[in-house]
């Protein structure tokens, strides 16, 4: 399992407009969780939720890395995988793959300036 760990982080979507900012980000954690953090700032989020800040947190627990791998056929590196798949634009898509491959996740968000 030790070459899973050679990174710890990556950024999938880091996007800045005038009025707009996308953040989603991905670490393992040191007891092997794999922790997504992500952020939306600016008119598009107040236009959709009513507030100009979103922000969310999702982890798979470690015991559960093995099947989001097996899902997403990332061999022994799945921050590489998750940026090859999930990066820019893709990144939207990361919430309903968990959801179609029945990856257990704990989820966190806030909604609020």
């Amino acid at each position: 399992m030790s070459g899973i760990f050679k990174k710890k982080k990556v950024i999938l979507r880091q996007e800045q407009s005038k009025s707009n900012y996308r953040y989603l980000g991905v670490e393992i954690k040191d007891n092997g969780d794999l922790v997504f953090e992500g952020q939306d700032l600016g008119s598009e989020v107040e236009g959709a939720l009513g507030a100009s800040e979103y922000e969310w947190c999702w982890t798979v627990k470690a015991v559960n890395i093995q099947k989001f791998q097996n899902s997403i056929g990332s061999g022994s590196n799945i921050l590489k995988s998750l940026k090859k798949n999930f990066s820019g634009q893709n990144a939207a898509k990361l919430y309903e793959f968990m959801q179609e491959n029945e990856i257990p996740f704990e989820s966190y968000s806030r909604i609020g300036d």
